[in-house]
């Protein structure tokens, strides 16, 4: 029997409890936030809250005063919902980060708009990390979650019910229109098949879900939700002014001889210092994160005509010198105020504006065309370019293929 002696060396990263903590507070909403340092005071007993700080009434007086958070109803958060799925799932850290950066850009549907090639800019992943990562996604409840758009999302929940149907799919995929217009004998012709098959065919459609997010809370109807910070006009500059106004302001309480102190009440102390420091902290890295998104969206702050330029995660995350999750958490669940109304932080973040704009009007030229002689890439390029949007062939049918739309040919209806 052989024995030996190897020597190998290991880089690991192994967060202390403070790390944590400090991670878990950076990622709470202001609400949450609330809840968990009224949670911390209730316990500690070395934890004061500094009433004269701020104009901030605990729950527990005898104020008539209420919170505008006690009549908030509670809503199951897409999010939330997705992201403990991937808690569960046995996966590198690297590869749920991943997922939870894919899942974190879905749109209010619940579809994945944004491109491969989009996500590896945004967060430096190779193509076959995303892929993978986008395939964890789609594996999720609710079915249909990470579709690209809404043909993709109806046909993966068919595929779920092992419903293979190409003629359904087809439908799906090229005669939407026509269907939601009751042109039935558009698709008979087309597919050679009666209207009672197509009537058939709308049932089975009808059963299935358009938009994953649906019963959902996505953030599209805010209620009493305080907002994090305020972008203010103060004497003709715009800023940064971070709000507190739900958020206790905590400190220590006076000790004689705190060196002195053991046992629990040692824990205690300790405690209530990592709590305060990593309060503190998220207040900063936020405020931090808020200054760069001024500076970089100041035209569409400043003015109500003003269009978002394009900014991602790791704009941010270079110029501070952090990580890219750290941006990522600390805009999590976010809002600010603004001229134009309350804002999501992440909603700041334009991965490319240009290419946005260009991509919504190719879809709207596509809508309102006409399906008996649709427009062929280069005529879109054409209409482009008297709207002052000056690209190339290429480049459309680049977007059209992103946006998931047939070329021309594969959509015309024939008689």
């Amino acid at each position: 029997m052989d024995f030996s002696l190897n020597i190998k060396q290991e880089l690991k990263l192994i967060l202390t409890q403070e790390m944590k903590l400090s991670l878990n507070v950076l990622e709470m909403s202001s609400m949450d936030l609330e809840k968990f340092i009224e949670k911390e005071f209730s316990k500690n007993p070395l934890l004061e809250i500094d009433f004269s700080s701020k104009n901030y009434s605990s729950k527990g007086d005898d104020s008539e005063e209420s919170s505008p958070f006690d009549f908030i109803s509670e809503e199951k958060n897409l999010i939330d919902f997705l992201e403990e799925q991937l808690g569960f799932l046995k996966i590198s850290k690297e590869m749920r980060f991943l997922c939870t950066f894919i899942v974190n850009n879905l749109d209010k549907r619940g579809f994945l708009t944004v491109t491969r090639e989009e996500l590896k800019s945004a967060c430096g992943f190779p193509l076959k990390d995303i892929d993978k990562a986008i395939e964890i996604v789609k594996s999720l409840e609710p079915i249909g979650i990470g579709a690209k758009n809404l043909e993709e999302c109806l046909i993966i929940q068919l595929h779920k019910k092992n419903i293979n149907d190409q003629k359904l799919e087809y439908i799906i995929t090229h005669f939407m229109q026509e269907l939601a217009s009751s042109k039935y004998d558009i698709i008979c012709s087309k597919l050679n098949i009666t209207e009672e098959y197509v009537v058939e065919y709308l049932k089975i459609i009808r059963s299935l879900n358009p938009f994953p997010s649906r019963g959902f809370y996505m953030g599209d109807t805010i209620r009493y939700i305080e907002p994090d910070a305020e972008i203010k006009n103060i004497g003709g500059k715009y800023v940064v002014v971070m709000s507190e106004k739900n958020i206790p302001k905590l400190k220590l309480k006076s000790i004689e001889n705190a060196q002195e102190i053991s046992g629990e009440m040692k824990n205690y102390f300790n405690s209530a210092n990592n709590i305060i420091r990593c309060i503190e902290k998220r207040q900063l890295t936020l405020k931090s994160i808020l200054d760069i998104i001024l500076e970089k969206q100041y035209e569409y702050f400043s003015n109500p005509e003003g269009k978002l330029n394009s900014l991602t995660l790791k704009d941010v995350s270079s110029i501070l010198k952090i990580h890219d999750s750290t941006v990522s958490r600390a805009v999590k669940n976010k809002y600010i105020l603004t001229e134009r109304g309350m804002k999501r932080v992440k909603d700041m973040f334009i991965i490319d504006n240009k290419k946005l704009f260009v991509k919504e009007k190719i879809e709207e030229l596509i809508l309102n065309e006409d399906r008996y002689n649709p427009l062929h890439d280069n005529e879109i390029a054409l209409l482009l370019e008297k709207e002052n949007l000056k690209i190339a062939r290429r480049t459309v049918v680049k977007y059209r293929e992103e946006l998931g739309i047939k070329p021309a040919h594969k959509r015309k209806l024939t008689d």
